[in-house]
């Protein structure tokens, strides 16, 4: 498995007075994670983009996974990430540097499949809640990201932003931000894995109370479990 350090970027947007011991950490933890681990372009097709510019609309849940980096190992399932869209090519998300605006472009250019989910279509005051949770989510930007994954909206993870979004407006997403312990774990081991605990894209895809609108050309739903074409 050939490897590739894709950058070295360091992160300064951290709450005021945290310790410096975690923004280390934290800077490392990001370079390691985007070590590349197969150096090619991404696998998003030409009719992928298309098709998708056809099928979004505001307030769309948006995932995608880049598969070439270290961290698609840490992750289950064929996506990593996860945006909201705000119209005008524009999504909110939470990266390294924090909540942010990126653009179709970008997206259609780092990542490897992509995913469009929604608020369903009858759903009672739909309108109400896409229109609301766009404005929680601008909100957000120029927040740090959780990277202890840590409670609370001080900070946030990807699918904990698109998730606090939607879960503002009160709309039921059937989705925890973080999964519970069982009775014999200790608060010790509690502590060390709570980033396996965080919601992840792929359950955002599985469980959520979101209607798929579309899937990339190399995406496909099997007994209702999202997974890579063969």
């Amino acid at each position: 498995m050939s490897t590739n350090l894709v950058r070295f970027h360091l992160i300064t947007n951290f709450p005021k007075g945290y310790p410096f011991y975690k923004m280390v950490m934290a800077n490392v933890l990001y370079f390691i994670t985007g070590i590349v681990i197969n150096p090619r372009k991404n696998l998003l097709t030409y009719k992928d983009m298309i098709r998708a510019k056809l099928r979004l609309r505001r307030g769309d849940v948006v995932l995608c996974g880049n598969l070439r980096e270290l961290s698609s190992l840490f992750l289950q399932g064929p996506l990593t990430h996860a945006t909201i869209y705000v119209g005008k090519r524009e999504f909110i998300e939470a990266v390294g540097d924090g909540v942010r605006y990126t653009s179709l472009y970008h997206l259609f250019t780092t990542y490897d499949t992509l995913m469009i989910m929604r608020v369903p279509l009858f759903y009672r005051g739909r309108r109400k809640i896409i229109t609301e949770a766009i404005q929680v989510a601008s909100t957000q930007v120029g927040k740090p990201y959780n990277f202890e994954f840590s409670r609370g909206s001080r900070k946030l993870f990807c699918t904990e932003l698109v998730n606090y979004a939607y879960q503002k407006t009160h709309y039921d997403t059937k989705l925890k931000n973080f999964g519970r312990f069982g009775g014999t774990e200790s608060e010790i081991i509690q502590r060390v894995v709570t980033a396996s605990r965080a919601l992840q894209p792929i359950t955002f895809a599985e469980k959520g109370n979101f209607k798929t609108v579309y899937l990339s050309h190399n995406l496909e739903m099997k007994e209702h479990k999202l997974v890579l074409k063969d």
